[in-house]
């Protein structure tokens, strides 16, 4: 008999929920790494006991709950979740077999509300789950690792609320963990062999924007900043009441060979180094060798207005490279007839109902 809690019996399964503040149960396990951080904030009071060591008991704070994770090999079918999770919108694909999942976030009001999950964390220990509610991802990092392997994501998951079927006082509602959930025994992964780099003056020059044997790497971080809101509802609870979105930044950092595209007069290096910002509208597209259904292939297409702020200097196996780094920005005219700031568009085999519902 073995000893109870293996850390490779670990799961991690989210379910999209309804409303914010109604936990559901999760409808998706994911292959993710990490383990969340629930800090009830157990705090001693600063009072004369008449004593050097503590006494008084400590009270509880509000609570902070966090998830940092990663995927060591990104699937077509996870994005949804991460797409969802970093600009929320509630949305659901078109089409059937093949699902077209389409993100373009807006920059100005009326603005996108958040999509929020529940996660379910655990082993074979059944009875020792936590539940997370309200969950959104506060970063998330898609990087195209050197070898044209396949991408890597970190995941910042923040959540508003807690319990755990260890918990007499905090019980989960629905009960975790959901049963008969598992991860994709061979998913479609997203590689950088499958990347096609496109960098332009304009929107409609993109397609004819190729940037050719000059990518090596690239790393695409999404920061989005919130504010949770605890009001007194005598609810006897320390759940966040509601959330507000402050601001969002997307930074992708390119590490580029040498060559006419990237350096020289009329170069990129040329649009960052110049007297004012130069627009540049940028597009990573991801067609895989696998077919979702009948000849229809996996395929993801980023895109998004940006403008360059740093390069740095690198080598690569004895070659110098430079890695420019630019920021989006929100462009209400040129870009795809002011869709705002960023564009995804994702076709892939995932339905709404595995995600989660969202009033699907």
């Amino acid at each position: 008999m073995s000893v109870e809690g293996l850390v490779r019996a670990r799961k991690h399964q989210f379910g999209r929920q309804d409303a914010f503040g109604t936990k559901v149960a999760a409808t998706r396990a994911y292959p993710f790494s990490g383990t969340p951080s629930v800090d009830l904030q157990w705090t001693d009071p600063e009072v004369d006991t008449g004593s050097i060591v503590p006494t008084v008991a400590p009270a509880r704070g509000a609570g902070e709950f966090t998830a940092p994770l990663t995927d060591p090999q990104l699937a077509y079918n996870n994005i949804p979740l991460l797409m969802e999770g970093i600009f929320g919108g509630n949305v659901n694909p078109a089409g059937g077999a093949v699902e077209t999942w389409t993100h373009n976030p807006a920059a100005v009001a009326p603005l996108d509300e958040d999509s929020n999950f529940t996660y379910e964390f655990g082993d074979d220990r059944t009875d020792d789950w936590y539940q997370l509610g309200d969950g959104v991802l506060d970063s998330l990092t898609l990087t195209g690792p050197e070898g044209l392997l396949a991408l890597t994501t970190d995941m910042a998951w923040r959540f508003g609320s807690a319990a755990s079927n260890s918990s007499t006082d905090s019980p989960p509602s629905p009960a975790v963990p959901t049963a008969s959930l598992n991860v994709d025994k061979n998913p479609a992964l997203v590689y950088l062999k499958d990347m096609g780099l496109y960098i332009a003056s304009t929107t409609a020059g993109i397609a004819a924007g190729q940037i050719l044997n000059a990518l090596h790497t690239f790393a695409l971080t999404f920061t989005v900043e919130r504010d949770d809101k605890r009001f007194a509802n005598e609810s006897q609870s320390f759940d966040v009441s509601d959330r507000s979105r402050t601001g969002v930044a997307i930074e992708l950092a390119l590490t580029l060979a040498k060559t006419d595209d990237t350096v020289g007069t009329g170069s990129e290096t040329d649009a960052w180094f110049s007297d004012d910002a130069v627009d540049r509208y940028v597009r990573l597209h991801f067609l895989s060798l696998k077919n979702i259904s009948g000849s229809t292939k996996y395929e993801w297409t980023l895109d998004m207005p940006m403008r360059y702020y740093t390069r740095e200097e690198g080598d690569s196996a004895g070659n110098a490279v430079i890695v420019l780094t630019g920021h989006a920005f929100y462009d209400p005219t040129d870009f795809f007839s002011g869709d705002g700031f960023f564009k995804s568009v994702l076709k892939c085999g995932l339905h709404a109902s595995e995600l989660g519902s969202a009033a699907s």
